[in-house]
């Protein structure tokens, strides 16, 4: 993940993510990401998008 998001610094350019795992959005903070929400399709497991700005 370092590589890709050393490149997205590099090209001023956003990250973005999605989880389907609650459990793994720490980890992704860890890493500069802010969580936007939650999607969800009627009964469908939920997906947690998002978005590292440029550093």
């Amino acid at each position: 993940m370092r590589e890709i998001l050393a490149r997205c610094d590099r090209d001023h350019l956003p990250a973005y993510v999605e989880s389907s795992k609650p459990d793994n959005i720490p980890f992704y903070q860890r890493h500069g990401f802010e969580p936007l929400g939650t999607i969800q399709a009627g009964t469908s497991p939920p997906l947690f998008p998002m978005l590292r700005p440029p550093q």
